[in-house]
C-alpha cells in the first residue's frame, strides 16, 4: 500500500490485499498460486498467504518471480541477495536457499516451482498467477486496441492494468541491488502506462475520476512532469485550480531539491495557463507539437473543453473565467458593477465547486498563489509586485463587496515517517533463539503481522531484545516505527491518554493534539494507523489497562510490548503472543564476561562465580563489566568478595546487589532508587543529574 493512498489501494484495485495479493480480480476463478510484485511482496496459495521468512531468501524468490519465464544466472541472484559478485561461499549458500524454497513450495503447492539449468534458476508462471504478468498482458491488449483505432478500449484496458499497481514496487524486500538495478525499470514502465491511461481518461472528460485516482501515484513521484501535468489539468477541469497550483509548487520544490532544476516548459505553460484561465486556448491543445506527433498516444492533445451542465448558457465558462477575474484580467470594457462582472461565469444554477465550475480564487488569494507558487522573481520584485497587485485588486473589487483576507496557499510538505527506535547495546549475547522466535511470532514479512508480549524480570534485557529485533524488522514497516517508554522517570506508569496524544503527534508530523481527550486520542491514533504498516514498541508496560488503548486496530501494524509482569489479560482478550525472557545460559553469560573483560584480567573460575552472582542476567553482567573498567587495578576475586558481602536487605536481586557494589560517593537516599553516582567526588554543578546512571533496583 502506498503511504500517500488514503484508500489503501491504487485506482481500480480490489479493496484490501488479502483478497488479491497479486491484484487479481475477485471473479477470475483461479485457484492455486498467486504472486504480488507491484507493491508489497506476497505469495498466496489457495487464497492463504505463504509465509516467506528471511530477507535473503525473500530477495532471491522476488528476483526469480520478477523474471518469471526466464533463467536467472546464479551470479545475478547472488548480487541481488548479497550485494556483491558471487564467490564459491555465497554460491553454496544460494544453493541452500534454493533448496529450502523448493521444499516450501513443494509442501504448499505440490511442486518445487524453482527449476535449475543453464547455470541458473527459473520460475514459470501463468499470466493469471502474477500481477506483473497480468499487467503486461493488459498493456499488450491496449496496444492492439490502439492499433485498431479503438481509443475507448485502449484507455479502459490501461486503467484496469493500473488497478494492479498497489504501491512502491517490492517495498518490503530488503535488497539494495534489486532496488537500484531492477525496480527502477519496472517503475518507469508503470509510470508510462499511468501517463497514457490517465491521459486517455482525461481526454474522455473523466476529470473528477482522474483527479482522484492519479493523486497517490503523483504524490509518490512528484518529479514526474508529464504525470503532474495530467493531474494539474484534471484538477483544473474539476473546478479545483488552487489544488492544481499547489501540486505545481510541490513538484517545483521536489525538482529543485532532487535535481537542481526548474519545471520544464510544458509544465510551466500549464501552470501559467491555470493562472490566466486560458487552458482551453487552441495553442494549449495543438501548438508546439513536434512534426509527426502521434495524437493517439498523447491524449493531452485532445483534452476537451469543460462540459456544460444541464441548464448551461451555451458557452463554455470553465474555471478560467474566475481565475482571470481573480487576477484582474476581466474584459476591460465590462462595467464593474454589472451582473456579468460580479456573477460567477459557471453554468446557470451550478453550485460552487461542482464540476464545470471553479471556486473563485479571490483577487488577493490569486495574487498570493501566483507569488508563492510561481516563485520566479526576486524577493525585492515580489515585495513591489505584492503592493501593485493588491492595489490593482482593490481597484477591481466590486462596490459593496467585503474585502477578503490575503491567504497564501497551505504549505505542502511531505509527511515525516516516524523512526523513533532508540539505540541498542552493540552486543546481545545468547539471544539468537529468542530473536528467531520473536520473528516467528510477529511474522513481519506477512500481510497481517502479530503483536507480542516480551516478558522478563528486571535485568533480563527484555527491552534490549525487543529493540534489537525492531531495528532488524524496520524495513518491513515502511510507514514508521514508534517507541514509547510507558514508565516515567520516577518509575510510575505513564497515563495512556498522554501517550496517545504523543503517538498522534508522531503520526501526524507534529500536528498539535494537546486538547484531545483519551478516547478521542485513541480514535485519532487508530485512524492514523489504518491502512498503514507501522511497528510500535511499547516498553516497560505496567498493566493491561495501560497497554490496551495503545494497540493498533488495523491488520498491517504490529506491537511489541515489554513488561516485567505476565499481562495475561492482553494474551487472552487481545490475542497477543508471549515470549518469556529469562537468564542467559551459563556458558553465554561467561562468554559475555570473557569477551568484555579478557582472560588475562580474570581467571575462568572467577568469571563463572561472577556470572553466577549476577544471576546470569545481561544487565548485572554489564554492570560487572563496568566495575572492571572503573577498577582497572583490582582483581576479579575482590568483586566476588564484595558481591558476597552485600547486605541481603539491600541486595535482594542480582541487579540490586551489583548496584550496591558499584556505588561510590554519598549513599544516603540514592541507592533505594537504584541510582549509582559515577564518581567518588561531588559532581560539578554544570553536570547536575546527568552525572548519574539510572539502574533498576529489582
Amino acid at each position: 500500500m502506498s503511504r500517500s493512498d488514503p484508500e489503501g489501494r491504487r485506482p481500480g484495485s480490489a479493496t484490501g490485499t488479502s483478497a488479491a495479493v497479486a491484484g487479481r480480480p475477485a471473479d477470475d476463478g483461479v485457484r492455486g498460486l498467486h504472486v504480488g510484485l507491484l507493491g508489497q511482496f506476497g505469495v498466496e496459495v489457495e487464497g492463504v498467504p505463504l509465509s516467506l521468512r528471511g530477507d535473503k531468501r525473500r530477495a532471491m524468490i522476488a528476483t526469480l518471480l520478477l523474471n518469471a519465464g526466464s533463467t536467472v544466472s546464479a551470479g545475478h541472484l547472488v548480487e541481488r541477495v548479497w550485494g556483491f559478485p558471487h564467490t564459491q561461499a555465497n554460491r553454496s549458500a544460494l544453493q541452500v536457499h534454493v533448496a529450502r524454497a523448493r521444499a516450501l513450495f513443494d509442501q504448499c503447492c505440490g511442486t518445487p516451482l524453482i527449476r535449475g539449468g543453464n547455470g541458473g534458476y527459473r520460475i514459470d508462471l501463468a499470466e493469471e498467477q502474477s500481477d506483473l504478468l497480468r499487467f503486461r498482458a493488459l498493456v499488450r491488449r491496449a496496444a492492439a486496441a490502439a492499433s485498431a483505432g479503438d481509443r475507448e478500449t485502449r484507455t479502459e484496458l490501461l486503467i484496469r492494468a493500473l488497478g494492479l499497481w498497489r504501491g512502491p514496487v517490492l517495498a518490503d524486500v530488503v535488497s539494495p541491488t534489486l532496488h537500484a538495478r531492477d525496480v527502477p525499470f519496472l517503475t518507469e514502465e508503470l509510470l508510462r502506462v499511468a501517463e497514457e491511461g490517465f491521459g486517455g481518461a482525461l481526454a474522455r472528460g473523466e476529470h473528477e475520476r482522474v483527479a482522484d485516482q492519479i493523486r497517490p501515484i503523483a504524490t509518490d513521484h512528484p518529479e514526474r512532469e508529464p504525470l503532474i501535468r495530467v493531474q494539474m489539468i484534471a484538477l483544473y477541469r474539476s473546478g479545483r485550480p488552487s489544488e492544481a497550483l499547489r501540486v505545481y509548487g510541490r513538484t517545483r520544490d521536489a525538482l529543485v531539491e532532487r535535481l537542481g532544476a526548474d519545471p520544464g516548459r510544458e509544465l510551466q505553460e500549464t501552470f501559467h495557463g491555470i493562472l490566466r484561465g486560458d487552458l482551453d486556448h487552441p495553442s494549449e491543445r495543438g501548438a508546439a507539437r513536434p512534426p509527426g506527433h502521434d495524437v493517439l498516444h498523447d491524449p493531452l492533445a485532445r483534452i476537451p473543453r469543460q462540459r456544460i451542465l444541464a441548464g448551461g448558457a451555451g458557452r463554455v465558462p470553465g474555471p478560467g473565467t474566475d481565475a482571470r477575474r481573480a487576477l484582474g484580467s476581466a474584459d476591460p470594457g465590462a462595467d464593474p458593477g454589472s451582473p456579468d462582472a460580479r456573477a460567477p461565469s459557471g453554468p446557470a444554477g451550478a453550485p460552487a465547486g461542482a464540476p464545470g465550475h471553479a471556486e473563485p480564487l479571490g483577487p488577493r488569494t490569486a495574487c498570493a498563489l501566483a507569488r508563492d507558487v510561481g516563485g520566479s522573481r526576486t524577493g525585492a520584485d515580489r515585495s513591489r509586485g505584492a503592493v501593485s497587485e493588491d492595489t490593482h485588486a482593490d481597484s477591481t473589487r466590486t462596490e459593496g463587496a467585503p474585502p477578503g483576507p490575503v491567504r497564501a496557499p497551505a504549505s505542502v510538505s511531505e509527511p515525516v515517517t516516524p523512526a523513533e527506535l532508540p539505540a541498542v547495546p552493540p552486543v546481545l549475547a545468547g539471544r539468537d533463539a529468542a530473536l528467531t522466535e520473536l520473528d516467528r511470532l510477529v511474522d513481519p514479512h506477512g500481510g497481517a503481522p502479530g503483536s507480542v508480549l516480551v516478558r522478563g524480570p528486571a535485568g533480563a534485557g527484555s527491552s534490549a531484545l525487543a529493540l534489537r529485533w525492531a531495528h532488524s524488522a524496520a524495513p518491513h514497516f515502511p510507514d514508521g516505527q514508534l517507541y514509547v517508554n510507558l514508565r516515567d522517570g520516577d518509575g510510575s506508569p505513564r497515563d495512556p491518554g498522554e501517550v496517545l496524544r504523543r503517538l498522534a503527534r508522531s503520526l501526524s508530523s507534529g500536528a498539535p493534539s494537546g486538547t484531545l481527550g483519551a478516547e478521542e486520542a485513541a480514535a485519532r491514533v487508530r485512524t492514523l494507523l489504518a491502512r498503514r504498516r507501522v511497528l510500535l514498541v511499547l516498553d516497560n508496560a505496567a498493566s493491561s489497562r495501560q497497554v490496551r488503548p495503545l494497540l493498533p486496530g488495523g491488520t498491517g501494524c504490529a506491537a511489541v510490548v515489554t513488561s516485567r509482569s505476565w499481562l495475561t489479560d492482553l494474551l487472552v482478550r487481545d490475542g497477543l503472543r508471549a515470549l518469556p525472557v529469562g537468564a542467559l545460559p551459563p556458558g553465554a553469560a561467561v562468554e559475555l564476561l570473557r569477551s568484555q573483560v579478557g582472560v588475562e584480567r580474570c581467571r575462568e573460575a572467577v568469571l563463572r562465580r561472577v556470572a553466577r552472582l549476577a544471576g546470569y542476567l545481561p544487565l548485572p553482567l554489564r554492570m560487572a563489566v563496568a566495575w572492571f573498567d572503573t577498577n582497572p587495578h583490582v582483581s576479579g576475586a575482590d568483586l566476588v568478595r564484595l558481591l558476597e558481602g552485600v547486605d541481603p536487605a539491600r541486595g535482594v536481586t542480582p541487579t540490586a546487589r551489583m548496584a550496591a557494589v558499584l556505588r561510590a560517593g554519598p549513599e544516603t537516599g540514592r541507592h533505594g532508587r537504584g541510582e549509582v553516582p559515577a564518581g567518588t567526588d561531588t559532581p560539578d554543578t554544570s553536570l547536575h543529574q546527568e552525572s548519574y546512571v539510572r539502574l533498576s533496583p529489582r
